[in-house]
């Protein structure tokens, strides 16, 4: 059995439900693999000895350009599900209302990039945005006591706020710029391991592939098999979080994973805009490949 480490972008949640399916179903171990999958609160994207890796197609980028070698592989939805949420009370219903509110960011400069480009926009001033350091692991308790809006992922701390019967405002990123529906989270491996072992990481991309689409399927039955990793969440969460995200998770011709150039390229060509690329890291250029879904 080849072993492989997957280090997920966060702890365990609808995001990643189909590798845990390929887990619980055997999927990785009937392709030969045997998959350990890691995952913990944290904003700086860090292989932690990975063979796998997730994160937003802007850390890898950004680990990249530092001579980082790793690959994307695939991306985990079809469309960026990334953007801001408040508490309703806060007024916060577009870019350009962040002014004046405390917005919680992670350390790299790209978060200042990306929300700032959304700010300016929308017609605001991003440095009129009061900005608060911190990690969020408990949005329920950051909201309202440390910061006033975050960037969240809707399929997870929209839901979770709901559940805890919070009223929120939320919008997409993406809706106000099409250069943020970028590949987020994406999934990167070594390059080192796609050239010497292609057979591992297609293998791992197709069991991926095959979680993904059940979970598509039956969002129920996923829901409950994530449950059995994620006990400490309400069951009732998981299925309505699972309901929303199975939606994304696949192309229109039902397959899982692929990156669609302009989403990765768009975004690689503002990196560079921006200066936090020298060049744009698009799949010619080594940013992702696509070889592994055929």
């Amino acid at each position: 059995m080849r072993k492989i480490k997957v280090v997920l972008d966060w702890f365990a949640n609808t995001n990643h439900t189909g590798f845990l399916l390929a887990q619980k179903k055997g999927y990785f171990a009937q392709k030969g693999l045997e998959v350990e999958i890691f995952g913990e609160v944290h904003g700086v994207m860090d292989l932690h000895g990975a063979d796998v890796v997730l994160g937003p197609e802007i850390s890898m980028l950004e680990k990249i350009a530092e001579g980082v070698k790793i690959t994307a592989i695939a991306t985990l939805t079809q469309k960026c599900d990334s953007g801001i949420v408040s508490l309703k009370e806060s007024g916060i219903t577009s870019p350009k209302m962040l002014e004046g509110k405390r917005l919680t960011h992670w350390s790299p400069a790209w978060f200042h990039k990306a929300v700032g480009r959304v700010v300016e926009v929308d017609g605001g001033d991003y440095s009129k945005v009061k900005l608060v350091n911190k990690d969020v692991g408990d949005i329920e308790e950051t909201l309202g006591n440390d910061g006033d809006a975050v960037w969240i992922y809707k399929n997870w701390e929209w839901f979770v706020m709901k559940h805890a019967h919070k009223d929120c405002n939320y919008f997409a990123l993406a809706d106000f710029d099409p250069v943020l529906d970028f590949c987020a989270p994406a999934v990167a491996a070594k390059t080192r391991l796609i050239k010497e072992e292609p057979e591992a990481i297609r293998a791992f991309v197709k069991a991926s592939d095959q979680g993904f689409v059940d979970a598509a399927s039956d969002p129920e039955e996923a829901a409950k098999i994530l449950h059995g990793y994620t006990p400490h969440f309400a069951l009732d969460l998981l299925v309505e979080s699972q309901q929303y995200i199975s939606g994304l998770y696949l192309n229109e011709n039902g397959r899982w994973g692929t990156i669609r150039p302009e989403r990765w390229d768009r975004f690689s060509a503002f990196m560079q805009e921006k200066g936090m690329t020298k060049k744009n890291i698009s799949g010619e250029n080594g940013g992702y490949t696509n070889a592994f879904h055929d």
